[in-house]
């Protein structure tokens, strides 16, 4: 393997570059707020917004171990993440033609289909970047660099919402067009970031895909452990749209949203760093903690007198403020246990799984939601101190 171009600190900063203009895009060209508004501003069906949020995020995790096996034989995962970041650039940027030419309908799913492509070019991105961050950051640092970048990226998000915050009316298409091709823009400007940041690896065989994921889970039980914590844990992020639905019914929607958007951010910007510095002592501690944070969190919001006002904004920024515990423990703690080829497999696999139960589970509360209404909050609370539970199964990563 050849030496490094950089030394550490300079390969640090670049990934932390990379890493905050990639999640500035996902707020700037979201599935949960710019793209509803999109859709709903040019007039396109109403059942086309609600597959928007499981396409962006199982369309981004199940593909991952087709790809690995398909990839396997390209050592230079770099490039493989570059090509993810221009297919991303490139889907993100067809939107606004479809946008502004086409019909309603046309349009509708003609974005639809772009947001699926833009999927496929995160997954890619997704499991390549692990061993990216893996092969040019040591461990003791790497959930400093994913505190650092929600932490920077959680600040230009909030600016944005402020924007939208101080607008005099709802926001109108020229605006939300604007977010989209600066998100295409940023995608193109993160590529050079990634000169001189090389990662190499051995060939490996591939196995039938099926079989090779089913046996990688059956004969790793740190991953199998992993899996279960993730698809308890990931509550945290499916039930963040019930607070905001709960909220607005006694609200107008364009002026609750924004508040939202700035609670979000701001609680990437307070805690981000401070989950990175725990992470890297402890990735499991930061999984335990914030999964308790977003479950007591989801308890008090039920107990609240209302639903609406700065009491449900402060609890939507308590519910992120324990989601980023979980999400950087999360990612800290596959980066520690594993190394090389089988860090990617653990991405891969794990990722595809926590896809499918994600779909599963939207379908399931969907209809749950109908017949308990508010009360499917509760549920998804008790599944979350189910996930704080078996973290007790996690192998230590330090």
């Amino acid at each position: 393997m050849s030496k490094l171009a950089l030394d550490e600190n300079q390969r640090f900063r670049r990934l932390v570059g990379i890493a905050s203009l990639t999640k500035l895009c996902d707020v700037l060209v979201s599935a949960k707020t710019s793209l509803p508004w999109l859709l709903s501003s040019i007039g396109a069906p109403a059942w086309l917004i609600s597959v928007l949020v499981p396409i962006r995020e199982a369309g981004a995790l199940i593909p991952q171990w087709p790809i690995k096996q398909n990839t396997s034989d390209i050592r230079n995962r770099l490039l493989l993440w570059r090509a993810g970041t221009l297919v991303q650039a490139v889907s993100i940027g067809l939107i606004l033609p479809m946008a502004i030419f086409l019909p309603p309908l046309g349009a509708g799913v003609g974005i639809v289909l772009m947001l699926s492509c833009m999927s496929l070019g995160r997954s890619l991105c997704s499991l390549t970047m692990k061993d990216i961050q893996g092969h040019n950051i040591n461990k003791g640092k790497r959930g400093k660099l994913n505190g650092m970048a929600t932490s920077i990226s959680g600040l230009l998000s909030l600016l944005t919402a402020l924007l939208l915050v101080t607008g005099e009316s709802a926001i109108g298409e020229p605006a939300i067009l604007v977010m989209i091709a600066t998100a295409s823009a940023l995608f193109v400007v993160g590529l050079p970031l990634s000169k001189s940041l090389h990662t190499h690896f051995e060939k490996q065989d591939s196995e039938e895909e099926l079989q090779a994921l089913v046996s990688t889970l059956q004969h790793n039980v740190a991953l199998k452990h992993l899996v279960i914590s993730r698809c308890l844990l990931l509550h945290g992020a499916l039930v963040a749209p019930f607070f905001v639905s709960l909220s607005s019914t006694q609200s107008d929607q364009g002026f609750t949203l924004p508040f939202f958007i700035c609670a979000s951010a701001l609680a990437a910007i307070v805690s981000a760093n401070l989950w990175g510095q725990l992470s890297d002592k402890s990735a499991v501690f930061s999984l335990r903690i914030g999964s308790i944070v977003c479950a007591l969190t989801c308890f008090l919001f039920m107990y609240l007198p209302q639903w609406q006002g700065w009491t449900a904004i402060g609890c939507f920024f308590l519910l992120n403020v324990g989601y980023e515990g979980i999400r950087n423990g999360r990612k800290t703690y596959v980066l520690d246990i594993a190394e090389g080829e089988e860090r990617t497999q653990f991405v891969a696999v794990g990722n595809t799984i926590v896809g499918v139960v994600l779909l599963l589970l939207g379908g399931l509360y969907a209809g749950l939601y109908t017949w308990i209404g508010s009360q499917i909050v509760f549920v998804m609370a008790t599944a979350m101190i189910a996930g704080m539970a078996h973290t007790h199964w996690l192998k230590k990563e330090k």
